[in-house]
């Protein structure tokens, strides 16, 4: 699953303006973040979107197990539950909320970027 199927249609200012708010420069060879590096901005959008997704999902319990080098997070449901990737814990999170996949991924996303563009 894409996330960012799910957060599509921002625009490219947008985009910019989610990524600074959130620690990221642009430069002349993509977007450049203390922790993820130089990137180009689709993939600099996915690692943001993945670190706020599980951030928001530890909110609810989850708990973020690590973060692979392209980007992808583990995660775990509370102290005993099996670890799954951040896609099928959205998918557990939603059918608890009893919420539509996107809808859920869709929330979480507009709080992190009303969080990310202030008051």
């Amino acid at each position: 699953m894409k996330l960012e199927r799910h957060v599509g249609g921002l625009s490219r200012a947008r985009k910019g303006n989610y990524l600074r708010a959130r620690g990221w420069s642009e430069t002349e060879h993509g977007w450049q973040s203390p922790i993820f590096g130089t990137l180009p901005v689709a993939k600099a959008l996915h690692h943001q979107l993945t670190d706020d997704l599980s951030q928001a999902l530890r909110k609810r319990g989850w708990q973020v197990l690590g973060f692979s080098e392209r980007g992808y997070v583990q995660m775990r449901d509370g102290e005993r539950g099996r670890p799954c990737s951040l896609p099928k814990a959205l998918r557990i999170q939603a059918r608890r909320e009893n919420l539509p996949v996107a809808e859920l991924t869709y929330s979480l996303f507009l709080a992190a970027l009303l969080e990310s563009e202030g008051p």
